[in-house]
């Protein structure tokens, strides 16, 4: 638990995945970073989508590095409200109903205010097998917020279009370097990304811009923008990766296993003179990584690198388990492995090294 509590900032890993922000709901999340950012010194920009560009070193000459990762997490959004106050919902982001039906989630109404509500599901007593082995659709999912009418929910301040977010609790686990809680998809981007800035703080290197961008989930909107933005020479988005080693799910990457070297997904490939580049940093400080071989999936980098006459990019991720669920579980050991990966590819990064073929 000491390693845990001197090398991962809890209360400001649970602050940052805690916030409520699903895709174009991101405000909370990039006030509480672009507080962060400017305690360290950084001046915060916010492109007009909202994702936030936290500037160090803009000064030097060298190639500009933008580090990205997406602060909005899965959730659903109000659609209707019907006549006894149950509330239908639009997912946003990718979910399985099987994994969200009795599960509690945060109404937030457009002036902030919170409120509790339990996602509603048929009673399992005398439920018929054909039901049971079948799979809801997610278009019947609907919220119960406790509540008796239309009325009631109006009166509350609910209304059509507020936001629904996975209602869940930080836990470190029985091996406390195993972390749980809700949006680490991709709020450990956003909060490696802090850390990084913290280690660098005192050095001089090349200008790097840390994007926290907005809209991922529905496809990588902020990163096509906020890459406009800063036009980089070179970029690495941080995400999370599929974790395979779990009875349910088997690949080549487990939690505690490194930094992840995503090779290929559904809409990016990385540069292979890059990975190379990477993973001589690995070997040269001696970062433990693995590697992500997968056609599914995607990350920001799937905008970044198309961008301008193409950006050399590639994805770091960290392995989780139970992606876009109410309880991802990720590894201490892997966030770090990437936060130091990171600090030395800035200290690293010069003009020469741009020539990659």
């Amino acid at each position: 638990m000491e390693w845990v509590i001197k090398m991962i900032d809890l209360e400001k890993l649970e602050r940052i995945c805690s916030a409520c922000g699903i895709s174009s709901f991101e405000q909370e999340v990039g006030e509480i970073l672009t507080e962060e950012y400017e305690r360290l010194g950084l001046t915060c920009t916010r492109d007009r989508l909202g994702s936030v560009v936290a500037v160090k070193c803009p000064e030097q000459q060298a190639p500009r590095i933008m580090v990205a990762a997406h602060m909005d997490e899965v959730g659903f959004m109000v659609e209707h409200i019907d006549d006894n106050g149950f509330l239908r919902v639009r997912p946003i982001g990718s979910w399985w109903s099987h994994m969200v039906l009795g599960q509690w989630y945060t109404i937030v109404t457009k002036d902030r205010r919170q409120y509790p509500a339990l996602m509603g599901s048929m009673a399992t007593h005398g439920l018929p097998q054909e039901i049971r082995s079948k799979t809801v659709p997610i278009e019947d999912v609907y919220l119960d917020a406790g509540v008796g009418s239309r009325e009631e929910v109006f009166s509350l301040g609910i209304a059509v279009g507020d936001m629904i977010t996975p209602q869940a609790h930080f836990a470190v686990m029985n091996n406390p370097k195993y972390l749980c809680c809700k949006a680490f998809d991709d709020r450990i981007g956003n909060y490696i990304m802090t850390e990084v800035a913290q280690r660098l703080r005192d050095a001089v290197h090349a200008p790097l811009y840390l994007a926290n961008t907005v809209q991922e989930e529905p496809g990588l909107r902020g990163a096509r923008t906020a890459v406009e933005t800063v036009h980089p020479d070179i970029a690495f988005a941080i995400d999370t990766t599929l974790a395979g080693d779990t009875p349910a799910n088997h690949n080549i990457c487990s939690l505690g296993g490194g930094v992840v070297l995503s090779m290929i997904d559904s809409n990016s490939i990385a540069p292979r003179a890059l990975v190379r580049y990477v993973e001589s940093i690995c070997e040269k400080h001696d970062i433990p990584c693995q590697y992500a071989v997968f056609n599914k999936g995607g990350t920001d980098s799937g905008n970044i690198h198309k961008a301008f006459d193409g950006v050399i990019n590639m994805t770091l991720s960290i392995p989780i388990r139970y992606m876009h669920t109410h309880h991802s579980m990720i590894h201490a050991d892997d966030v770090e492995a990437c936060i130091r990966l990171i600090c030395e590819l800035v200290r690293d990064i010069k003009e020469e090294k741009l020539c990659m073929e």
